[in-house]
């Protein structure tokens, strides 16, 4: 592929990326994932497994 068709995709590639992020609605986070994230964060480090 020649230069200027890898830079044509490249920006084709974030328009669609971008225009994704301003139609599809960011979904919050409920109270199950932050009990998850609270689990993990309580851990001592190095023991994550």
């Amino acid at each position: 592929m020649s230069l200027r068709a890898c830079l044509v995709l490249a920006l084709l590639t974030g328009l669609a990326g971008l225009g994704l992020r301003l139609a599809v609605p960011v979904t919050p986070v409920d109270q199950d994932y932050r009990d998850v994230i609270a689990y993990y964060r309580a851990m001592p480090a190095g023991t994550g497994h």
